[in-house]
């Protein structure tokens, strides 16, 4: 296949940090690169995948500052407006369009990763060519009902992804992947607890040091703060650096080092989760999960084989008393089987093929 692969027009691929979306388009170009396929990755400057069979189409660069704003700041907003952000991510999605309008007897499929997946609608119709969007990110009315216009075909990284918009038109769920060399496995822990991700009501870490005090275990817990009234309402307070320690935001290398010290992964998720990598992750490391049922998370956690499926702090804190009994290696093993980069582009090389997706 010839595949125009839509990466980010917002970060580098492969990420510096912790950019999941990022990361996972990596691997996407690298490993149906592996499997014959030709490339076309649409991405920022800087952004490189080592295979012969992947060029990358440069949509964006660093962008420099022109002048100064108010006061003399140098802050891109001060000097061009609150939109600032916004009008760059267009100006870089012009140039996705411009590129697959310029470029369309390069390709024959386009599969998108992109945040602005509305306004490539419209123009994978007019090329006439098969559009895949990965939904990432949670979708919203407007949106379904423009995907329903085009009748674009949804990957899906969860099958309960679905239940949202039971409507739309899926080719497939391709599960997403953590790389099982770098997030190598730890058959020992170091007797802490662990939550990392997203600091949030909807995450709802909380629990999870509620979950871990009531056991009368240590947990360590770090990640971005997406709502600071929140952290510094609920979370800060618990912090005492002792029993509750926070840990902030960190290095891949130092992430992976917490993922094979703890001897559970805590994710109280109180939302409709898409998928979850930090769960597969920790896995992979041999670190079980102790997890709400809410969501993806029942298609990643197996109760009582990988983790521990629960519904209150209670039963959280008995889960964590005995997480002993969930042997490491089950865990390190499901990662394997289900939700390795080889089991991904599987998935992804089996709908695109699946769906005649190839070159006319």
């Amino acid at each position: 296949m010839r595949i125009a692969l839509l990466g980010s027009v917002s970060s580098v691929i492969p990420p510096q940090g912790q950019a999941a979306i990022e990361r996972l388009a990596y691997q996407q170009a690298l490993g149906l690169a592996q499997r014959g396929h030709t490339i076309l990755l649409f991405a920022l400057s800087g952004s490189t995948v080592p295979h012969k069979n992947v060029r990358v189409i440069v949509v964006g660069e660093k962008t420099t500052l022109s002048g100064v704003g108010k006061e003399g700041s140098n802050n891109e907003e001060d000097i061009y407006g609150a939109s600032y952000k916004l009008r760059l991510e267009l100006v870089h999605l012009a140039r996705v369009i411009g590129e697959l309008t310029g470029r369309a007897n390069e390709y024959d499929v386009i599969v998108n990763n992109m945040r602005g997946e509305a306004v490539l609608l419209p123009v994978a119709a007019s090329l006439q060519k098969p559009f895949y969007h990965v939904m990432h990110l949670p979708i919203f009315p407007e949106l379904a009902t423009l995907f329903q216009k085009y009748q674009t075909h949804c990957i899906s990284i969860s099958n309960a992804q679905r239940k949202a918009n039971p409507h739309l038109s899926y080719a497939g769920t391709a599960y997403n992947a953590v790389d099982t060399k770098e997030f190598s496995f730890s058959p020992t822990h170091k007797n802490y607890t662990l939550y990392l991700g997203s600091i949030g009501r909807n995450k709802n870490p909380k629990d999870g040091i509620l979950a871990a005090k009531a056991a009368g275990a240590t947990i360590r817990i770090g990640g971005r703060i997406k709502d600071e009234a929140y952290y510094k309402e609920e979370i800060e307070p618990l912090i005492d650096g002792k029993t509750v320690e926070w840990v902030g935001e960190l290095h891949p290398k130092e992430v992976i080092a917490l993922y094979q010290g703890a001897k559970a992964f805590l994710f109280p998720t109180l939302w409709e989760e898409p998928f979850g990598l930090v769960m597969i992750e920790a896995m992979a490391c041999g670190t079980p999960v102790i997890a709400y049922p809410n969501g993806a998370t029942p298609e990643i956690v197996r109760d009582g084989k990988n983790g521990f499926l629960v519904h209150t702090v209670d039963e959280m804190a008995e889960k964590i008393k005995i997480i002993d009994t969930i042997d490491r290696k089950t865990c390190r093993a499901s990662v394997e089987e289900k939700f390795s980069i080889q089991s991904m582009i599987d998935a992804y090389e089996n709908i695109l093929l699946k769906e005649g997706a190839t070159r006319k």
